[in-house]
């Protein structure tokens, strides 16, 4: 993907800093004296090219502003046509992609947050792990004990209370890539995914809206082999062959809704999306209450699609979540 260009205009700035310090002026010869004149002349011709380097770098910052701005409106427009046509009666919509060996899920969304406050809320690795925890199958989010902050490790086990010993561990990294007044870009990564697939990719990328609200696009994507096409094959032939997705697809045989991977990937985008949510609206409470809050309106979000997302009721729910998180407060498996 190319690299947007406020990352570029970040290098510039960084290479406009290093050509700009100027080497120091040479001894001057014993016994000889220069001129006002000369000397004058002597620091012109220095300064020429001083000067022009910083012009064009100027000018060079200036087209690279002029495109991160046009890139931006052209994000902004291009997600506003992709929600104005979906078929969600708020605005939402979720899509999702299978190749041979891989599958995309993603979700473009409009959020009544301004941008400042999703850039604030959603930038660091610490955040993550609470958006992370809130999804039913995540059995604990840890940071790493020795001190790298962009380190997570997560837990992926059953929709039930297990021991960490018996869920799968990912091993995740969390990336800043664009931070800026108009554009957010953020990455998490890990060289293996859950049920036996490499690449987990869940990329959040969010530009401002009208009226103080922020357009996201969050998108989830696997990579399988052999070993991960076979388990999920047995999966989708026995607990998961009723389950769909969001999108439509006329030429399979569920009721319109595409089902097997693609709806698999669509369901989980999805729980990332409505934990990104939940974890938002919480932080206009007292930080004690949010977590428990969090769980409660992830839940509830959920629950508005039945058909895709309700495995589990909310009772338990909540126990399981509870104890997940008195386990996680201890320090387990960190």
């Amino acid at each position: 993907m190319t690299p947007h260009p406020q990352a570029a205009r970040q290098e510039a700035r960084r290479s406009e800093a290093a050509g700009g310090i100027s080497s120091g002026q040479g001894h001057r010869p014993r016994g000889r004296v220069r001129t006002a004149a000369r000397q004058g002349r002597h620091r012109g011709r220095r300064a020429g090219p001083g000067i022009m380097v910083r012009l064009i770098w100027a000018c060079l910052l200036g087209v690279l502003s002029a495109t991160a701005l046009a890139q931006d409106d052209w994000l902004r427009d291009s997600w506003r046509e992709v929600i104005a046509a979906s078929a969600f009666q708020e605005p939402l919509a979720v899509a999702s992609e299978e190749r041979p060996h891989s599958v995309s899920g993603s979700v473009h969304a409009r959020l009544d947050h301004p941008f400042g406050e999703l850039a604030e809320a959603l930038g660091s690795p610490a955040a993550w792990c609470q958006v992370f925890f809130l999804h039913l199958n995540v059995k604990g989010c840890f940071q790493d004990p020795a001190g790298d902050e962009a380190a997570l490790t997560l837990y992926v086990g059953r929709r039930h209370y297990e021991p960490l010993a018996d869920a799968e561990r990912l091993d995740l990294r969390w990336r800043m890539i664009a931070a800026g007044p108009t554009y957010l870009e953020m990455v998490l990564e890990g060289d293996r995914g859950p049920y036996g697939t490499r690449a987990f990719r869940l990329q959040l990328r969010a530009v401002p809206d009208l009226d103080g609200q922020s357009l996201v696009q969050l998108r989830y994507s696997l990579v399988y082999g052999m070993t991960a096409r076979l388990a999920l094959r047995g999966y989708f032939a026995f607990g998961g062959r009723d389950r769909v997705g969001f999108s439509e697809a006329p030429d399979e045989d569920s009721a319109g809704l595409v089902g097997g991977m693609r709806g698999m990937i669509e369901r989980n985008v999805m729980r990332f999306y409505l934990a990104l949510v939940a974890h938002l609206e919480a932080r206009a409470l007292p930080e004690a209450e949010r977590l428990e809050a969090s769980l409660s309106r992830w839940f509830d979000l959920t629950e508005r699609y039945p058909e895709q997302l309700r495995e589990i009721e909310r009772g338990a729910y909540l126990e399981m979540k509870r104890r997940e998180l008195a386990r996680q407060r201890q320090g387990e498996g960190g």
